[in-house]
């Protein structure tokens, strides 16, 4: 019989996309404002979008049934608290195997922001952040190389972010976007 491929596998564990909602240009400049600053209160958003705050909170209400708001959190500084290092790891699963312990393995890696399945030569982008060489070397031969079914890693270094403006505040501030998503 022959092996299957880890990308099979991986298909139960990924999130499956959703249907797209319609948002109108309320909805939208609500998500601006609450990108721009998520602490700003319901009567401060009102303000801002010329609405009453009973609307406002019933339009973020909808907005977090409906799943578009996720949650809400704060930005921190990873380099000021030490953790300066960021590693991405493309990573090559065996073919053929259970990847239920694989993946709980990686989800037990506080260090791990993202793990991503990909496609093309590798099946996994794992991106760390990590305080050091130290911190990655004992990552790497302590806990990833101990994870069942990992064949292969690379590791690349960032030296450094080009883009640090959040990713939720450019989009939901481009205008063609902003068209785009409310008449969608």
């Amino acid at each position: 019989m022959p092996k299957r491929s880890p990308m099979a596998a991986l298909v139960g564990a990924l999130d499956r996309p959703q249907d797209p909602i319609t948002l109108d240009e309320t909805d939208m400049a609500l998500l601006r404002e609450l990108a721009a600053d998520s602490r700003l209160s319901q009567r401060a958003l009102a303000r801002q979008i010329n609405m009453s705050a009973p609307a406002v909170a019933e339009r973020i209400a909808r907005l977090e049934r409906l799943g578009v708001i996720k949650g809400y959190s704060v930005e921190v500084d990873w380099d000021r608290l030490g953790f300066d290092v960021v590693v991405y790891m493309p990573i090559t699963l065996d073919s053929g195997s259970d990847l239920a312990p694989t993946l709980e393995g990686f989800r037990q890696i506080a260090e791990l922001e993202e793990l991503t399945v990909t496609t093309g030569q590798y099946d996994l982008l794992a991106r760390f952040r990590l305080s050091g060489h130290g911190h990655l070397r004992e990552l790497l031969l302590d806990r990833l190389w101990q994870i069942p079914n990992v064949k292969r890693i690379e590791t690349m270094l960032s030296l450094g972010s080009l883009v640090s403006e959040s990713y939720t505040r450019r989009v939901l501030s481009m205008s063609d976007s902003n068209e785009k998503l409310a008449n969608d």
